[in-house]
């Protein structure tokens, strides 16, 4: 039963990450260089021909 609580508590605690990763604002050392990597790798994703 312990293994139940233990399991029950372990999947709470990775959902309320990941829903505070989601909704709250990142911090500007998080969000900047996740930023440049977007715009980086962003051509590759979509590229666009220009004709």
């Amino acid at each position: 039963m312990i293994y139940g609580f233990a399991y029950l508590i372990m999947v709470l605690a990775i959902s309320a990450g990941w829903i505070i990763l989601a909704v709250l604002k990142k911090p500007d050392f998080i969000e900047k260089p996740l930023n440049e990597v977007k715009n980086k790798i962003r051509p590759f994703l979509n590229p666009k021909d220009d004709q």
